[in-house]
Formats: structure tokens, sequence, C-alpha cells
């Protein structure tokens, strides 16, 4: 939970109780003010409305939640369901001190809520992924106090409103407040109980230039107010000139708005040849909390006005032609219009335009720029014609029957025919085939297409709708579940199928799969005396002569026996065994093969924990008597615990007792857990430890294998001190407060003395305490010179065992 926030009602009943308050406000008669339009730009993050004094009065509500609608995350934040018909407001605090608002709606029933962000070193973006940048949030719903909320430390409503803050200068804050009753009401927004002074006190700067069909478009750091800009806040030059800067505009200003941070400026006379053009800011204008804009000049690179070009065709055939038409010029393009020559057009860039007769049209085209710049150019283009495509065909034939194509095709215009193409409705097609033979699967409509190439190169198609009468949809019902002796009755399911009501079923005859048959029976009796799958066939004809079969199995059944799942537990617990029957069937248990009373009937046998392997037998019984074969049935268990923890059989000794336990076993482990004994653990399969003091210490691990079986293992290891002395290589005694002294490290010791030698040998330093300082200076006091000197240290353990160690010492000044 974000600081300084208090603790949320459940989701549900804030959603519930706030569903309740919308229906009740949705006929209240305060709402016939009007909102504000959706998308200010104040309802963005980016765009904040920035604070330069105490009290805001904002009559209207806003409606939406800008372009960016989902800066605010449900996940990170109290908005639970993010931003609601919101505005946003920033400022950087200028003098350190307590942060204290009060939102006050116009109407006390509306539900207003809000939440502050810390945005220094941050941007908007980052509001929705950072949770840390919420310092305070409320999503209370009203609940009195004439619907007042916000950061002012009220104690009367104190779940809808949240202590002051402290802030300090120079950290940057948004804060979003957010209408979820969506009324048009607005509210007033109090800074003044704050002690931090809040108010922007930067000037606004020109930020960038950019090209404009009439001129160029002028950007600032901040918002400025467009009652503070006019054309002779600004001056234009360049090549072609003199210019005069005729108007300003901008799109926020132009729809209404208080303020903006782009303006067109429109020069006279129009600009007429690229190149470098100068701006210059030599008015005031100011931003939202009046502080003037610093004058600036800055160039622009302006391109050439636009061009208009059309790319060039072939001719190309009457039928299927497709021109792709497009604009190949230098000029950055945002809209286009086309002209066809035939009574179309189009506004795509690269349109694509078929003409329905041949024939030379001229193709014109308009284009506009960013900037609503425009230019025309035109060009021809020709249609050839194609030869005479045609064929005959049978009106109707009968699903699945062969039927063919006699093709007519003639050429036309002087050019033979080269090559002609079929295309049926069901995906086949035929190449160079003159009259090709055909079926369809499937009844309906089909549209049958030829397609015919002459010497230009052109096309024609023709193409004709065939009906294939439809085959009698075939089916009939087996009996379910027949036991071996029983007779099985098969039921004529046969009709035909929708759309083609004049046609119907008028003979059948049966073929039972056993070398003998019936005639127009609807409903057949068979005898079977074999158990198995039968195949029977059903044919069918028409009144239209088709004919169609069906063959399904008539199933014999002995029932099969249970689906067994005898899956191994872990010694000692209950195995659960499935014998699953085919539905509707019952499985019955049985410890003995040859018993004749079963032990239960369920498909879930619960045993005893497995300790040893043990077998029961399953059978199932149909809903119709039948009984499978009986199987047996395996009660088991996984793998019990082997292997060795293996650990150093002699002692483990300081300065460095790094115990690597091995495990050497068969089982295939997959969890982990050491306890080291001395109140260290690990999880990983091989690890290492560092032990910290000299004990006996019992190693032992919990492991799980992949079953998830637990196992133990345990061994111990002795971990002994050694003596040693740690020398430094190098001291610098010149008084810098840093290494200026000679001390060394040592364990373990009983006896220690340490000698410094000259090069020629003679000691200049002794110490028989390990914890000895030494200056770098002689048995006199005198500061020794810089150089390299011999050190020797000789002791024993407290074990009696001799220590005899030599080095050098580099002395520093």
């Amino acid at each position: 939970m974000p600081s300084g926030s208090v603790p949320r009602p459940s989701l549900l009943p804030l959603m519930s109780l706030r569903v309740l308050l919308w229906s009740l406000l949705a006929v209240c008669p305060l709402w016939l003010q009007a909102q504000l339009p959706p998308n200010q730009p104040e309802q963005d993050c980016f765009a904040a409305l920035p604070v330069c004094q105490d009290i805001f009065v904002q009559t209207e509500s806003y409606s939406g939640e800008g372009e960016n609608p989902d800066e605010i995350s449900g996940a990170h934040s109290c908005f639970l369901i993010g931003e609601q018909n919101s505005v946003w407001y920033v400022f950087t605090v200028q003098t350190s001190g307590s942060l204290c608002f009060t939102i006050m709606p116009v109407d006390t029933l509306d539900d207003y809520d809000w939440a502050l962000f810390d945005l220094t070193g941050h941007n908007c973006a980052d509001i929705e992924t950072d949770p840390s940048l919420e310092v305070a949030c409320n999503f209370t719903y009203n609940m009195g106090c004439q619907g007042h909320t916000g950061a002012n430390s009220r104690t009367d409503c104190p779940d809808q409103n949240e202590p002051c803050l402290q802030v300090q200068a120079g950290r940057t804050y948004v804060l979003n407040i957010s209408n979820f009753t969506s009324s048009n009401s607005g509210y007033t927004l109090d800074f003044s109980a704050s002690s931090a002074q809040l108010y922007d006190d930067i000037p606004p700067e020109v930020t960038g230039l950019e090209r404009h069909c009439q001129g160029a478009t002028v950007t600032f750091s901040e918002n400025i107010l467009c009652a503070t800009v006019d054309p002779g806040d600004f001056s234009f030059s360049g090549p072609g000139g003199p210019y005069t800067v005729a108007a300003v505009e901008s799109q926020n200003c132009g729809a209404g708005g208080e303020f903006d941070n782009s303006f067109d400026l429109i020069v006279s006379p129009p600009y007429a040849q690229g190149g470098t053009y100068t701006v210059v800011l030599v008015g005031s204008v100011t931003d939202n909390c009046g502080n003037p804009a610093l004058l600036s000049t800055g160039q622009v690179q302006l391109p050439p006005p636009p061009q208009a070009s059309i790319n060039t065709h072939a001719p190309q055939c009457e039928e299927g032609n497709q021109f792709g038409f497009g604009y190949p010029g230098p000029t950055a393009v945002s809209a286009y219009q086309w002209d066809f020559g035939d009574g179309n057009g189009s506004s795509l860039a690269a349109p694509i335009h078929r003409y329905q007769d041949f024939g030379s049209r001229q193709v014109q085209l308009v284009i506009r720029d960013v900037f609503g710049c425009q230019d025309t150019a035109s060009t021809q283009v020709d249609v050839l014609p194609g030869p005479r495509a045609l064929f005959s065909a049978p009106a109707a034939v009968c699903q699945q029957d062969t039927f063919t194509l006699l093709n007519e095709v003639a050429p036309q215009g002087g050019a033979a025919v080269t090559q002609y193409s079929w295309y049926l409705a069901d995906g086949t097609r035929y190449d160079n085939v003159w009259s090709p033979q055909h079926q369809f699967d499937q009844p309906g409509q089909y549209r049958v297409l030829l397609e015919a190439f002459n010497t230009l190169g052109c096309r024609d198609t023709f193409s004709r709708v065939l009906t294939v009468w439809p085959l009698a949809t075939v089916d009939f019902l087996p009996e379910a579940e027949v036991c071996i002796g029983d007779s099985a009755q098969l039921i004529n399911l046969s009709a035909m199928p929708g759309g083609f009501p004049n046609d119907s079923i008028v003979d059948w005859w049966w073929d039972f799969g056993d070398s003998t048959g019936a005639g127009a029976l609807l409903a057949p009796i068979h005898l079977y005396d074999t158990a198995g799958a039968w195949p029977v066939t059903l044919t069918v004809e028409t009144n239209r002569g088709c004919r169609d079969s069906l063959t399904l199995d008539q199933i014999i059944h002995q029932p099969p026996p249970p689906m067994v799942v005898d899956t191994p537990v872990c010694w000692g617990r209950k195995a659960f065994l499935q014998g699953l029957p085919e539905p509707g069937g019952l499985t019955h248990w049985y410890a003995d093969p040859t018993d004749t009373l079963p032990i239960l009937v369920r498909a879930v046998l619960h045993t005893e924990p497995v300790v040893f392997p043990d077998t029961f037998y399953a059978e199932v019984i149909s809903e119709m008597g039948c009984v499978s074969p009986r199987v047996p049935v395996y009660a088991r268990h996984h793998p019990l615990t082997e292997g060795e923890l293996i650990l150093p059989n002699e002692p483990l000794r300081f300065p460095d007792p790094l115990l690597t336990p091995e495990l050497v076993t068969t089982l295939d482990l997959r969890r982990f857990a050491w306890n080291f004994g001395d109140g260290q653990t690990d999880s990983v399969a091989q690890p290492t430890h560092r032990y910290a003091y000299p004990a006996r210490y019992e190693v032992q691990l919990l492991a799980t294998d992949v079953h998830g079986c637990p196992h133990r293992w345990s061994s111990t290891v002795v971990v002994q001190q050694h003596a040693f002395v740690a020398v430094p290589s190098a001291f610098s005694p010149n008084g810098d407060g840093f290494n200026d002294e000679l001390f060394v490290a040592a364990g373990d010791l009983a006896q220690f003395r340490l000698a410094v030698y000259r090069r020629d040998g003679r000691e200049v330093f002794a110490a028989t305490q390990p914890d000895f300082r030494w200056n770098g200076t002689s048995a006199q006091g005198h500061p020794l010179p810089p150089g390299v000197y011999v050190y020797r240290v000789s002791g024993l353990d407290h074990t009696g065992n001799p220590l005899d160690q030599v080095g050098t010492i580099t002395l520093l000044r």
C-alpha cells in the first residue's frame, strides 16, 4: 500500500455500493450541465495542468481518460479500475514544506478519487509499471463530508481523506483527479493549506521548428496561453523573401482551448523553394503561470513544394485488367485523390482499379503533403480486347456422378486462342483439357468457369452454374450394448437433405455383414452368434435414381475389462487402485481370482498402507449385465531409501574448514534439504559449506525423489583449529592515516615471535605478541628508509606443533 494511504474496503462491496450510487444519481437533474468534450490535453499526464495558484475552480467535469486511458494500472494503485473521467495537474516544489490539498465537488453526492505520484527523475510512462511512484491515493466512495477528499489530515472523514505530505524543493509531482460517478458537475481544488511553495516560475523556451505548408511550426517546452500569441510575436526570413507572418494558428487554440505548445506560422507570400529559413521569437508570449518565453532564433529546413507524378503502365487486357496506380515522386504525401477517367476515383496511396471495357483513359492524381500543399499530374492507360470463351454442360447431374464439359471457345479480333483452363467451384482445375470429365462430391449449385487466352496474352472467361442432385443422407441406428446371444434391432434413419423439396427416398435394402441381408424393412431384427463389430450396410435410392450407402458397426458386446491405474506410492502410504469401467458399468474388486463375492463395488479401491506388494483383481459388469474378463491390479511402492552420505574421514582444519558432502545413490532425487549441524542449511544437490567454529557436527540430508517420496541420510564430520599467521606484503608509514602501521592476523598460537631484518641481516624490529603494531621506526625511534625488509615468524600452536614462516615486507614512504 502506498505511503499515506488508508486500508481500503474489499473490491466487491466497494464496487456494489458505487454501482448503486451510480443508479441513484443517473436521474439527478443537476447533471443537466454540459461536460467538457473528451480528450482535453490535460487529461493525459504529459499535458498536465501546471499548478500556478492555490485554488482551481472547475465548473464542468471531464469526460473520458484522454488519449492515453491506461496511464494508471489497477495492479499497482488503489485505483482498482484505473482512472475515470480524469484530469492531471503537475507542479515542482519550489520550497520544502507540507503539501495539503482538498477536492470539493460541486455536487456533494459526486464521488471524486485521486492519486499523487512522485515523477522526479521519471516520466509519465513509468506510472503504469513502477508502483513506487505512487506516494498517496484515495479510492474510497463518497461517505459524507460533502464529498470532500484529499491529502488534508481531516479526522472527521478519515476513510476518504489522507494525511498531508511533507515535500522537498526540487521534486516534481503529478496529481490525477478522477470522477467515478461520471457526473457533469465539476469541483474546486484547494492547495491553500500547503506550507510548501508549488508555483511554476520557469520561463518557457522554443524547443523545435518544423516545416509547415504555409511557413513553419514552432514548438515550445511547455504550453503557452493562446491569448498571449499573435503574428507580431514572430519574424520569418529566407530564400525568396521578404516574408511577413500573416497569421498564427494552433489546433487547441482554434478549438477554443486556453493553451497549446505548438503553433503554425502562416507567412505571406507563400514560400516557393526549398532552403534554410530563419524564425525569430521577437514578442512576449507566456506560459500558464505567466512566465514570459525566452526570446530565441532558430532555423528550419523547408523542402521544395510537392510535385505530382504517376507511375507509367503498359497496356492491359480487358478481361481481369488491374492497374496499380502509385505516386513515385519525392514529396511526403498525406492525401491522394485519383480520377481514373471512367467516372471512378480513389483516395488510397496506391489504388488498384479495373476497367469494365477496353479503350484509352486519362488518369489524374492530386496529391497533398502533410502541410496541405497539393499538385496535379495525369497519364494515359490502354485496355486491349480478349478472346470469347464459351462451353456447354448438363443442366443437372447426380451427386458423385461423372459428366462432360463441352468446350466451345472461339477466337476474336484476329488473335488465335493459345491456352484455356477450367476452374470448378470445388477447387478443381484442368489446364488445356479440351472437354474434361468431372464429378461433384456434394449437392448444390456449382459454378464452372472457363478461362481462355489469345496471342496478345489477353483472356476471357465464361461460367455456368450446374445443379447437382443430392444423394439421400443415409443413416441408421445400430442397437447399443447387445450381449452375445441377444438379437440386435437396426433402425433406418435415412432422409433427404434440406433445400431439395422435390427429392425423396424410394427404396432401400440391408446387408448385415454376416452373409445375410433383408429388403425394405425400417427396423429389421437380426441375431449374431459371435461377439465383435459386424459391418452393417444400408443402401438407399432417391427418385432421381441417385444411390448411396452407409456402413456402421453393430457391436455384439462383451464389456472390456476395466482400465487399470495402479500407480506406485511411497512406502507406508495407501495405494489408490483404479479400475475404470466403460460408461455405465460397475467395477467389482476381488482378493482372489477365484472368489465369487466382491470385496468392493466401485471404481477406486483404497488399500492398507503398502509395506509389501499385493495383488487384487477387478472385473466390469455392464448395464446390460455382461461380464468382462477379470484382470489383476497391483499395489506397489516406489524404491526405498538406499545409498550413502559420504563425508571426510579426517577432520576439517582451519583456516579453511570446507565441507563438500557427496551422496552416492541410484535414486532420482529432485529436492534437497541439507542441515550442516551448525544452524546453516542449503537446498542444492551438491553443496559446499565452510564451518566457522571447531566442533563435531552431524550433517543431515532430507531429499525428495521424483515421485515425491522422502529419504533421509546422516553422517558426522569433525572440524579442528589450525595455527596460522597472515603478514601483509607492504605498508606506508607516511602519516596520511592510511596503512601507516604493520600488523598481522594470527590464530591458534601458544607462542609467537616476529622479527624484521635489514637486507644486511641486522634485526630492526621484533614482537612477541600477535596483536603488535609497528610504525616503521628503529629501536631508537628513527624512521627506517623505504625498501624491502625480510621477516621471520616462529612459534607453537596449542598442540605443540611448530610454526616457521619467512617472507618480505615493502616499506613505502
